[in-house]
């Protein structure tokens, strides 16, 4: 996949293409459920496509104005009336049951989404960022205000809560 330039203003077409899967996988993370995460960036791609000629590179790269555009509209969504009826965990997808291999990757999917669910909204948007979206230390710390070192520091105290919350969950004896 090839890099929008931090700084540019590329053809709207290029953003779609290059940045449709990064903000998928952001929505996804936020909302775990495939329709509406589809929905949602479906939304934020509109959004973003009425607005492209008010983007401004040099306020911030592509990439982050889509994430606040996404952002924006799966809290919209989650604070609607009709979104809070649904179930929290997505449902599971049983194509290729009988494979071992998947059954083992479905329980490991599983666990994280359990683990994912015991995080607070800001713990699950920070690690969307960094896993979903790919987005780099000086991106992440631009979104959130931040800076460098403040990023990579939450991070490993994030890794840590991770670790300890897995170790409660499946029974694990913690590491000092």
């Amino acid at each position: 996949m090839a890099v929008i330039p931090f700084r540019s203003k590329p053809p709207f077409e290029t953003v779609y293409e290059e940045c449709y899967d990064r903000v998928y996988k952001y929505v996804y993370m936020l909302l775990l459920h495939r329709e509406a995460a589809e929905d949602i960036v479906a939304e934020t791609f509109l959004s973003a496509y009425k607005n492209y000629d008010r983007f401004d590179p040099e306020r911030a790269s592509v990439i982050t104005w889509l994430t606040r555009i996404a952002h924006n509209h799966a809290i919209n969504l989650v604070r609607s009336s009709a979104y809070r009826l649904r179930a929290e965990m997505p449902e599971r997808d049983t194509y290729g049951a009988e494979d071992s291999d998947l059954l083992r990757l479905e329980e490991e999917n599983d666990l994280v989404l359990q683990l994912y669910n015991k995080l607070d909204k800001k713990d699950r948007e920070f690690l969307n960022m960094r896993y979903a979206m790919e987005l780099k230390d000086a991106e992440i710390a631009e979104i959130m205000g931040m800076n460098t070192k403040a990023v990579n520091k939450r991070y490993q105290r994030l890794l840590k809560k991770c670790r300890d919350l897995l170790a409660d969950s499946t029974g694990s004896a913690k590491k000092p």
